[in-house]
This record gives structure tokens, C-alpha cells and sequence, in this order.
């Protein structure tokens, strides 16, 4: 072993010593994996600035082409979803989220589930879609009957209702945006998304499901919450949800809404 330099601190000496250093951080107490369409720019920044500083988010990603096309959607699943699973497996996560809503949805129930047994097949970790979570958190929220709103196409949105009927839930009433280009799903401000919400709302609705992982509706959600006096699930709030207490953490999440903050 070579010889320290002469008048060599120990550790915590030479941080007292200069204490603008940056530390190391701790050791991670859980590890999330996500799963992501190349074009998402809203999970990683959001994931990562409100879970608690010993959780760590960890991506990979799948090509998406430019158009939000069924096609293009399931090009993305079965050229590149396994492959990407089994490659962010390799970091050891204690769950991996398969972020994007849409591709189950055009796909249909039936196609989802066999999804999350293939990745889990693939990566011996717990795993699950944004569609199941989202499924599971309006379960935990005691709704059945939803109202939709979402960026997505016309078509879509048509096939959205119907899989989430298939799912066992009453759709009442919908309303998108009918954004075809995949990275500008993200465009939607604060306002608009307030206001799509608004349109896509239906007052026998027990909850209102705002979906699409790669638009910041977490954003408003309390807001919203707030004027319809019933609960507000995103495919951001229920993807987030569903890793944390996958990875056995009970968080609270406090300012997007019911789901985080109380289940």
C-alpha cells in the first residue's frame, strides 16, 4: 500500500477543513427504475426533485418516433421495451415502472397484462405499466365512474375509453387535446392542462384520470382537486404511487394530490 502524503487528514478533518467541499451522498435506501419513451422529458426532472433524498430514480429509454401513432407505439414496445428492462435491471432496482401510457392503452387489457409478466420474466424484478398503476390508484381512491382527459390524438382517446371500460370503469365523459407530434405532448402549460380538465369533467364522475406520462399535470392537480371536490389521478402521480410502495415505502407526498398524500 503506497504512503499517504505528509500531513494527510482523515476525512472528516479535511471536510471541517474546507467546508465548502461537496460530500458524497449517502448510500441509496431504494432505487427506482423507469422505463421511458425517448421523447419524455417530464418523469426524470419531476421524479427525482420531490422523492426524499435517499431515493434514487434510474432510467433508460426507447426510441419513439416523432408522430403518436398505435404503430409507432407498438414498434417502440417490441423492438425496444425487453431489451431496455433487462438493461436498467442491470442497476438493480427495487421496482421498474414501464412509463408510457398510451402504448397499453392501444394495445388493450389483455396485451398490458402479458407486458408486465414479460418484464418481470425478463428482469426477476417487481414490475408493473402506468396503466396498471393507474387502475390500481383510482381502485384505492373507490372510483368506478371516471372522466378522461388527456394530450393525446382523437383515435387515441377513443381507444383509451374503451380500455379502461374494458378495465371495468364507467367513462362518462372525455376530453383530449389532439397533440400527434410525441415530444410536444410536454407543451401543455399549467393552464391549459386546468382547463382541459374543466371540459373533460363530468359531475357523476367519482374521479377525474388525466393521463399521459410525458405531460406535467401533477402540476395542477390539487388545484383541480380543489374546484371539483373529487379526486385527481395523473399517469405521473399514479406511476410514482405505485414505485414507491412497490419498493416497500409508505411516502407521503404532499401538493399533488389525494393518491400521494393519503394512500
Amino acid at each position: 500500500m503506497g504512503k499517504r502524503p505528509e500531513g494527510w487528514q482523515s476525512y472528516e478533518a479535511a471536510l471541517q477543513a474546507c467546508p465548502g467541499a461537496l460530500r458524497v451522498p449517502e448510500p441509496a435506501q431504494a432505487r427506482l427504475g423507469v422505463i421511458l419513451p425517448s421523447v419524455n422529458t417530464v418523469v426524470e426532472p419531476w421524479f427525482g426533485r420531490v422523492v426524499q433524498p435517499d431515493v434514487r430514480v434510474h432510467a433508460t429509454r426507447m426510441l419513439l418516433a416523432s408522430e403518436v401513432t398505435a404503430e409507432a407505439l407498438r414498434r417502440m414496445d417490441h423492438e425496444e421495451g425487453l431489451d431496455a428492462a433487462v438493461r436498467l435491471a442491470s442497476c438493480r432496482p427495487a421496482a421498474i415502472a414501464y412509463c408510457c401510457t398510451a402504448s397499453s392503452i392501444v394495445q388493450g387489457l389483455e396485451y398490458d397484462r402479458h407486458l408486465r409478466q414479460s418484464l418481470e420474466t425478463a428482469t426477476g424484478t417487481p414490475c408493473f405499466t402506468a396503466v396498471g398503476a393507474i387502475i390500481e390508484a383510482l381502485q384505492a381512491l373507490g372510483a368506478r365512474k371516471i372522466a378522461v382527459a388527456s394530450p393525446y390524438t382523437d383515435a387515441i382517446d377513443h381507444a383509451e375509453k374503451h380500455f379502461f371500460e374494458e378495465a371495468g370503469f364507467q367513462v362518462l365523459k372525455a376530453a383530449n387535446l389532439n397533440i400527434s407530434d410525441s415530444f410536444e405532448l410536454a407543451s401543455p402549460d399549467a393552464r391549459q392542462i386546468y382547463e382541459l380538465a374543466g371540459r373533460a369533467w363530468h359531475d357523476d364522475a367519482d374521479a377525474l384520470l388525466i393521463s399521459c406520462l410525458n405531460m406535467n399535470s401533477q402540476e395542477v392537480v390539487g388545484l383541480i382537486e380543489q374546484q371539483l371536490g373529487r379526486p385527481v389521478v395523473t399517469s405521473t402521480t399514479a406511476t410514482l404511487w405505485k414505485l414507491l410502495r412497490s419498493a416497500g415505502r409508505q411516502d407521503r407526498l404532499q401538493g399533488y394530490g389525494r393518491l400521494l398524500a393519503d394512500h
